[in-house]
């Protein structure tokens, strides 16, 4: 017998004695439970079980239950608190991180103009120290040049002047003496320099 038909078998014994003597809700349930094989007497024992095992279970196992589930609710609130901080944080980090690289990239710029503008004067003064080094060789070449022909003519000199000495005394075939010669020398160096 299901718990339904009992209780419509309650309700049909009810409606059959109406004068049975029914003193309230209280008494159907119990009359209910009896017809089930549940007394009083067990039944109130098993109420009195039931509020104090409730009562130890509250006591030692819901109550630190629930304060263990509001300390991880309050942790559970810390770290998003936290985590927003950490994120609040992160994107300053960001900014900072960016600003400072490019200020880094300007500086790397800027660098990268001065290195250009300092190898592009050194050229320059490169340039000009080459072209005065190659203006002064060309000068100590002419110099030497021109000190090599001074050099060179003078030798021609005095070698035309022993040719035309010898030349001389063989066309006169006599020996010059120095005197003499001397003054040919210089009469055919005039001649020459002319």
């Amino acid at each position: 017998m299901t718990f339904l038909s009992a209780l419509l078998a309650a309700d049909a014994a009810k409606a059959a004695a109406p004068g049975a003597g029914s003193s309230g809700p209280v008494d159907d349930i119990i009359h209910l439970f009896g017809s089930f094989g549940v007394d009083k007497a067990h039944l109130i024992v098993q109420v009195v079980n039931f509020a104090l095992l409730a009562a130890v279970l509250y006591k030692f196992a819901i109550k630190p239950a629930l304060g263990q589930l509001e300390e991880r609710i309050r942790q559970a609130e810390q770290l998003q608190k936290d985590r927003a901080a950490a994120e609040a944080q992160l994107a300053s980090a960001q900014k900072t991180a960016e600003a400072r690289l490019v200020a880094a990239s300007d500086e790397a710029a800027k660098i990268l103009a001065d290195a250009r503008n300092s190898a592009k004067a050194a050229v320059e003064a490169a340039r000009a120290e080459a072209q005065a080094a190659q203006t002064e060789v060309i000068a100590k070449a002419k110099a030497a040049i021109e000190a090599d022909r001074v050099k060179m003519m003078n030798e021609v000199r005095g070698e035309v002047s022993r040719l035309v000495v010898e030349t001389a005394a063989k066309v006169l075939e006599q020996n010059l003496d120095d005197a003499t010669r001397g003054r040919l020398n210089e009469a055919a160096v005039k001649q020459l320099a002319r």
